[in-house]
Order: C-alpha cells, then sequence, then structure tokens
C-alpha cells in the first residue's frame, strides 16, 4: 500500500492535501481498468479547465508537472515516475500556496534553476508572486502582493486580467527577465495587446527583481475583433472609440519565436471559438508589427488543429524531456458553478498533448494524445455522484458514478451514468468500467443525474432512483437478471417529490422499521426525511417530507449548499452510533453526530476538507475491515478515495492556524512537554490540552515575548497515548499533536 500521509482525528495546521479527520488517509492503490489498461491516475480527481507548468515537485533533479485546475482552484502536483509516466502526489498540495481562480503559471523570474509562481491577485487585480525557496523540501515564500506596473506621467496601474483572459509571461526582450505581454486595461481601450517589460536587468543588473513598466501600449499593432481570424490591424490610436460589442470575454497568450527569424510570435485563443490562431510578429520584440496575412486561424496547421470547446489556452513545457517545448492545450473558459447548470467547456478531452518535434526557435507541434492527463482518471465530465452496490449479484460492491453532463466538442451536454464492475475479490476491490451510459439516461436530457441503487421494490435485485437537477426524482425499476441489470423507467416523477433544485437521494432506515426511508439533499443544502409509509416490496413516501429540513441544516450561506448526505454507522471506534456525512458546494465534507433523535438538531463534530468543490460522499466498506471507506466525487467529474486507517472517536471541530508555528519537544514523552510557537505576538495565549476524544482535560495561560512563546505542559497523570494541544489568540488557534508513552 502507497499512503502518502495519515492524520487521524483533528484538522491540525499541516501543509497537507487535505486535513482529514476521523482517521482518514488518501488512498489510490484500488486499481481501474479502462479498455484492459489500468489507470495511472484513477483516483486523482478528474479535470475540467486545467492549467500545466513544469517544476521540480520532489526535487530529485528532474521536472515534473503542477496542474492548476481553475475549476475548483485545485493544485494537483504530478511526479515523473522511472518509466516517465506522471503520477499524482497528493501529499506535496499544501507546499502550493492557496491560488486565486484567474490564472496559476510557474516561471522561473530570478534565474535560480528554481520555478516561481506567478498567480493572478485577489479579485484578478495585480498578480501574486511567490519565490521558490527549496532546499531539502519544496516550499515557497511570497516576494510580491498585487504586483503593479508604471506608466509614463501617470499613476501605477495594476496587472489587470478579466476572469478568462490568460497573459504571457515570457522574456520578451532576451534580457533574461521575465516580461508581461496581457490585454489592455479599461482606460487603454480598445483591446490592443500592453507589453509590460520587466527592468530588473536595466535597474539592477540582476533577475531577482520584479520592477514592471509599460514600454508599448500597441503590441504588434493588431486589436481583437469580432471577425473570421479574430485579430485586426489597428493604428494604436489608443484614444479611440471602443465600439461595444466587438469584444469578447476572453483571450489566452502563449510567446514563442514560431518561424526561426528571433522574433517573438504568439499562439492566441479567443472565448468565441474553440481554435487556436498564430499571430506571426515580422518587426521586432518589444516594438512589434503582426502580419495578419501570415497567421495559422488552425494551429496547427501541420497537424491536427487543436479544437476544445470555448477558449483554448496553450502550455508551452518539456513534457518529454527531450529539451525542447512541448504543447498542452486545455479549455480556459470558467463557467457558472451552480449545481444545475451546464459548464459547456467540459469535454471528457480537456488536455490535448503536442509533441514538439521541432526546436525551440522553429517548432513543430504533432498530436500526440487527446487527454494526456484526464485519460488515465476516472473523469465522467461536469461532477462526479458516486454510488457503491452489487448490481450483478457477485456480492462484491460495484460503482456508478452519476455527472451533470459533458460535452462532446460539437455536440450538446447531457447528464449520463457511467457503471464500473468490481473485478476483484472481497477486501481487494478492483473496478473495470462497464458502461458509459447507463439505462441510455442521457437521451432522457436530464441536466443531472445522480443515481440512488438499492433493492427498491425488495424482489432480489437493484433498481435505479436519479435525481435531477430540477429537485425531482425518476424510478428505473431493474427488469433483467440477477447479474446483468437492465433498467427501464418505471415511474418519472417519484411520488411526486419535488425539493426545488438539485435532488441528491439516498435510502436509509432511519427510524429502524425496517423499511428504507428516503433521504435527499437539495441545492441550498437542506436534507428532507420521507419516511416509508408503505410496506417493503411496496415503498410509499408523502409528497410532502416528514421532515423537510432534517437535524436543522441549512448550509447554503456557509459552505454552499448542494447537500449530499451519506449515513453511517462505521465512524467511530464503537460501530454503533448513527452519524451523518454531507457534501457540499465550497467542497468540505461536514460531519453530525451521534444522531440520537433524528427529529432533533444534529450538531457538527467535524469535517474532512479535500482539494475540490461540489462535493458528493458515498462509502462503504469495502476492504473488510469493519470501516467505511469513502468515495469522493466532484465538481470536475473524477473521484477520491479515503482509506480509514483509525477507528477514533472523533469529536473536535476545525480550527484555523495562525501565522506562526507550533512546536513540541520531546515528542514521545513520558509526561513533560515542551511547547514553542515562534513568530508569536507578545499577548496571553492560552493552552487546551484534549484526549482523542475530544474531551478537554486542561487550559493554561502562557505568554509570549520578543515573538517567542515557550512553556511546559504535563501529562504525567494521564495514560499513555494520543493528545492533542491548542495554542489559542483571539480568533486563531494552532493546534500540535503530542504522545505520551
Amino acid at each position: 500500500m502507497k499512503s502518502y500521509f495519515t492524520v487521524l482525528f483533528l484538522p491540525l495546521a499541516l501543509n497537507t492535501f487535505g486535513q482529514f479527520n476521523a482517521g482518514y488517509d488518501y488512498y489510490d492503490e484500488t486499481p481501474v481498468i479502462h479498455d484492459l489498461d489500468t489507470l495511472i491516475n484513477p483516483w486523482a480527481g478528474g479535470l475540467n479547465n486545467p492549467q500545466f507548468s513544469s517544476i521540480d515537485v520532489d526535487l530529485d533533479g528532474t521536472m515534473d508537472v503542477f496542474i492548476f485546475e481553475r475549476d475548483g482552484k485545485r493544485r494537483l502536483p504530478f511526479i515523473r515516475n522511472e518509466n516517465g509516466e506522471f503520477e499524482f502526489e497528493p501529499s506535496a498540495i499544501g507546499n502550493f500556496p492557496k491560488m486565486n481562480w484567474n490564472y496559476t503559471l510557474l516561471r522561473d523570474y530570478d534565474e535560480d534553476g528554481k520555478s516561481d509562481i506567478f498567480t493572478a491577485g485577489y479579485n484578478n487585480y495585480g498578480i501574486d508572486v511567490y519565490r521558490n525557496i527549496s532546499d531539502t523540501i519544496l516550499k515557497f515564500e511570497q516576494a510580491a502582493d498585487d504586483l503593479m506596473y508604471k506608466r509614463e506621467s501617470a499613476s501605477a496601474l495594476f496587472f489587470y486580467a478579466p476572469i478568462n483572459d490568460l497573459p504571457a509571461i515570457y522574456d520578451f526582450d532576451g534580457d533574461g527577465d521575465l516580461d508581461i505581454l496581457i490585454q489592455g486595461q479599461v482606460d487603454l481601450t480598445p483591446y490592443v495587446l500592453l507589453y509590460v517589460k520587466n527592468l530588473s536587468q536595466e535597474l539592477y543588473g540582476t533577475s531577482d527583481s520584479l520592477a514592471y513598466k509599460l514600454v508599448n501600449k500597441c503590441w504588434g499593432k493588431v486589436r481583437e475583433y469580432i471577425s473570421e481570424t479574430g485579430w485586426t490591424p489597428y493604428a494604436c490610436d489608443t484614444g479611440a472609440a471602443y465600439e461595444r460589442g466587438k469584444r469578447h470575454g476572453g483571450t489566452t497568450l502563449a510567446a514563442m519565436d514560431l518561424n526561426n527569424d528571433g522574433l517573438n510570435d504568439l499562439i492566441t485563443g479567443d472565448s468565441y471559438r474553440g481554435n487556436l490562431i498564430s499571430l506571426i510578429n515580422i518587426e521586432d520584440n518589444e516594438d512589434a508589427v503582426v502580419n495578419l496575412a501570415l497567421s495559422d486561424t488552425a494551429f496547427p496547421s501541420n497537424s491536427v488543429p487543436a479544437e476544445v470547446p470555448t477558449l483554448p489556452a496553450v502550455y508551452l513545457e518539456d513534457m518529454d524531456l527531450d529539451g525542447v517545448k512541448d504543447m498542452m492545450v486545455s479549455p480556459n473558459q470558467l463557467n457558472s458553478q451552480a449545481s444545475f447548470s451546464i459548464d459547456t467547456s467540459i469535454n471528457m478531452e480537456v488536455d490535448w498533448y503536442f509533441r514538439n518535434a521541432g526546436t525551440n526557435s522553429n517548432p513543430t507541434f504533432e498530436l500526440e494524445e487527446k487527454g494526456f492527463f484526464s485519460s488515465e482518471m476516472i473523469d465522467v465530465g461536469s461532477r462526479a455522484f458516486p454510488s457503491l452496490v452489487d448490481f450483478n449479484g457477485d456480492g462484491l460492491l460495484d460503482l456508478m458514478i452519476g455527472n451533470e453532463g459533458y460535452n462532446v466538442y460539437g455536440g450538446t451536454a447531457s447528464a449520463s451514468i457511467t457503471a464500473y464492475v468490481n473485478v476483484g475479490s472481497e477486501g481487494n476491490p478492483s473496478f473495470e468500467l462497464y458502461e458509459k451510459d447507463v439505462a441510455g439516461i442521457s437521451s432522457l436530457g436530464f441536466h443531472t443525474a445522480h443515481p440512488c441503487l438499492a433493492d427498491i421494490d425488495d424482489d432480489g435485485d437493484v433498481d435505479l432512483l436519479v435525481g435531477d437537477e430540477e429537485g425531482n426524482l425518476h424510478y428505473f425499476k431493474n427488469t433483467g437478471v440477477a447479474s446483468i441489470y437492465n433498467f427501464q423507467l418505471n415511474q418519472p416523477m417519484y411520488e411526486n417529490i419535488d425539493v426545488g433544485l438539485g435532488a441528491h437521494p439516498t435510502f436509509f432506515d432511519l427510524n429502524i422499521d425496517g423499511l428504507q426511508d428516503l433521504v435527499i439533499g437539495d441545492y441550498y443544502g437542506r436534507i428532507h426525511y420521507y419516511e416509508n409509509i408503505g410496506t417493503s416490496t411496496d415503498p410509499s413516501y408523502s409528497q410532502n417530507a416528514t421532515i423537510e429540513e432534517m437535524g436543522g441544516i441549512l448550509n447554503f450561506n456557509t459552505y454552499g449548499g448542494a447537500s449530499v448526505p451519506y449515513f453511517t454507522y462505521n465512524l467511530d471506534s464503537l460501530g454503533t452510533n448513527l452519524y451523518l456525512m454531507q457534501g457540499t458546494g465550497k467542497g468540505q465534507i461536514l460531519i453530525y453526530g451521534p444522531i440520537t433523535n433524528i427529529f432533533g438538531n444534529f450538531e457538527a463534530v467535524d469535517s474532512i476538507v479535500v482539494e475540490a468543490t461540489y462535493t458528493s460522499i458515498v462509502g462503504s466498506d469495502l476492504f473488510g475491515d469493519q470501516r467505511d471507506e469513502l468515495i469522493i466525487g466532484q465538481r470536475t467529474g473524477g473521484l477520491y478515495m479515503l482509506n480509514k486507517v483509525n477507528n477514533i472517536t472523533i469529536g473536535l471541530a476545525e480550527h484555523s492556524s495562525t501565522k506562526g508555528k507550533l512546536e513540541a519537544f520531546p515528542n514521545p514523552s513520558d509526561g513533560t512537554f515542551t511547547i514553542k510557537r515562534i513568530d508569536a505576538e507578545n499577548q496571553l495565549y492560552t493552552l487546551n490540552a484534549y484526549d482523542v476524544g475530544g474531551r478537554k482535560l486542561f487550559s493554561e495561560s502562557a505568554n509570549a515575548s520578543n515573538g517567542i512563546l515557550e512553556t511546559q505542559i504535563n501529562l504525567s497523570a494521564y495514560p499513555d497515548g494520543l493528545y492533542f494541544v491548542s495554542l489559542e489568540h483571539q480568533h486563531h488557534s494552532d493546534w500540535i499533536r503530542l504522545i505520551k508513552k
């Protein structure tokens, strides 16, 4: 088993892939098979709008790949293995700072051989730059916050890129520092290209500063326009009246010498088309002139032109380590995040790999593979709703995954359900792709298909209940034989139930009467409980919910709604307490319980934080260890698998980290620990000690002086085992784990 990290139950202030609680650990050893090939990264979570950059993630001297997934702001490091394949490395995610929505590009701005980070500032104003200061571990420090540039006889401006724009960060003048080409700002219409020069070499003789000045208000002497090419010649009168309606909402830029003339050219994408356009520069790197007659409007026309739905973006990286830059192409358009909407930018092959068979100054891009990363993952398009059930009657749990839909280029998005059959053994699951469109659901026009599988009519086989984006349910009866399902639509608008928007159903006997009750999460974060008032063979549910807001849960404002419920008894060390785990729009998986009264309010006792949004959750004892493994679906159409490695009673809720670092020594200890925090405020702090059940043992006060807090706590009176200490000041907490032995 390959296990990257373990976090017991408390979300400590650690830089990890996810702050897993309740004894969960990321797990990727369960095989997934497509067309007889075992996927390399099946549980990496899927891709919608990926951006690609090179970086040495594991510091072994070989360049790896970092993907910034715009949809959900996911940080995805991949390490190159000995076979040259890229393997997802979740343990490195927390080494990267949190990013904003717009873009993240890794470039070595200080010429030290390490990839630094350029990312959009808050609300897309300015650029945040993080310097790579790795030594024995990968780490960054902020070098610039909301970077601006100077103008002649005018105030400085923030670099501003609208939400779907992608600037070119490149050494345009060849002096070793990184310049920036970006779309024109609001006061410099009509949307020309601005060349912003880095003056680090000119001012300081080095490349390790970020001093920017606007030197060309109309690079290339072209502007974007609604035309065949998307670009038109322009006289560079930036004071001319802007023609409204002649500008689109997104532009992507990448720079490279495309024809071996020593001049920098551009590869551009446009929000009105799915193809790339090259702009050939014929004059100068700084004072450029683009000859549109030389443009390749179906780039690269020497091979298969790149075609991705809605606003393609280019990333020039050496993917095969042959010394020349290859080309990755993906859609940059970020559409609505509403759970009931269809994102028309989503394609099942969002990452096209073009190998460069030429040189860096005279490239020849040839299509190598569509879906270079995504084809090695479970990826069902937009959103993933997993369900576990034995649909072929062999005693092993199989996997079905619903979605919001995906778009085949030039086609129409429609939701569907994908089936994976478990071809492993008891305790050792292995999933193989079985069917891509269960029950032909894609033909029904649903914009969400959330599957719930159970023997609804108690006839010995599993039936299918599908929740849709409009808040309704649809019942598909299984008319097949025991080993081969055949789902037929039996009752649309099942029981006339309507929860408003985004129906996410599950069955569970909550009142312990031997009948399956119906529980439905909705778009607003509510959970609706429908008691089964029928029989096991003929279940019946009132049109009106027995409980409209079960547990008093309404998490729309705090957690983004999109409630997906999952009930389990296999969470704590006892195995008899009932818990609710709830997927949410913002990604956190909330844990409520123990639940003793289904008509009362539920207490949120913990959460699981993963690198995802719009999480959907299902679980079962896949490994035969009396513990629930979890499968987490998310907005980008893929899945994470979490393995429960400890049955520990949960209890402590999440806390935010302060900017300091909490240390303890010796640790383990026979009872006495020294607690130290550097970079502390000179204030009074409170130390709280907890056992593994979340029970507070005692509190003590401690003062910080000269930015350092150092004090001792004594656990000698308590049994050997695991403990936690929080250091609290105002609204912030640091946490550390202690082992007494």
